[in-house]
């Protein structure tokens, strides 16, 4: 009996792989959006502000360029050395800029909720 339901557990399962994609990508959470518009900000500053430099000066440039207030929280105060790879402070700059994104979303959200509430109450 338990060699039969061992056998049934197994063909489920089996089943269940073949139906379901291996390579299902997992659902995308509100990261995304704040990673994707920092990835075109940076790409607008690199393009545009800070064409002609190279290195660390567009690095420096292009982060500048992003998020002042994240610039100014996370490298002010000790500026990236030409040749030096700080992954830390990296991700420190992204999650400042996730943050200040959402709050620009959150308020955005907000204004346009306040716009649709004042809209109907004139009707």
């Amino acid at each position: 009996m338990r060699l039969l339901r061992g056998a049934v557990v197994l063909a489920f399962l089996l089943s269940l792989t073949i139906i379901l994609p291996a390579n299902a990508a997992p659902k995308k959470g509100p990261r995304s959006n704040a990673d994707r518009e920092l990835r075109t900000r940076r790409n607008e500053c690199e393009k545009d502000v800070c064409t002609g430099l190279s290195g660390e000066g567009k690095m420096t440039c292009a982060y500048r360029c992003i998020s002042p207030e994240c610039f100014d929280e996370v490298y002010a105060k000790d500026e990236i050395e030409e040749g030096e790879v700080d992954t830390e402070r990296g991700r420190q700059f992204s999650s400042c800029f996730r943050k200040s994104h959402k709050k620009e979303q959150d308020a955005k959200l907000a204004e346009e909720r306040k716009q649709r509430a004042a809209a109907k109450t004139t009707k």
